[in-house]
């Protein structure tokens, strides 16, 4: 099985194919990754119940499986970041064009 993440602001979606650069068989869309009081861990889609108040969730995943999504998180992440931080460079104005 092959994890792809897409990142997006605040959230990223999980794309799991049987290899890699074939279309995907499923998508989680809406997870984020939170610190919990024993590391970080996958924050998967819910919704709240309006009678009792409770998140209900839409996924449920194995220890084994989370732990592989964070790796691939923090690797589109890590790629990601040389880009947003070629893009917030200020522009060189020492040698003005006239």
């Amino acid at each position: 099985m092959h994890i792809t993440i897409e990142t997006y602001e605040k959230s990223f979606n999980v794309c799991l194919s049987s290899k890699a650069g074939l279309e995907p068989f499923l998508t989680i869309k809406g997870c984020r990754i939170v610190d919990g009081a024993k590391g970080p861990f996958v924050s998967w889609p819910a919704t709240k119940s309006e009678r009792a108040g409770k998140y209900w969730n839409h996924v449920w995943a194995n220890d084994k499986f989370q732990q592989a999504v964070i790796e691939e998180y923090d690797k589109a992440m890590a790629a990601a970041a040389p880009k947003k931080a070629a893009r917030r460079q200020e522009p060189d104005d020492s040698h003005p064009p006239f």
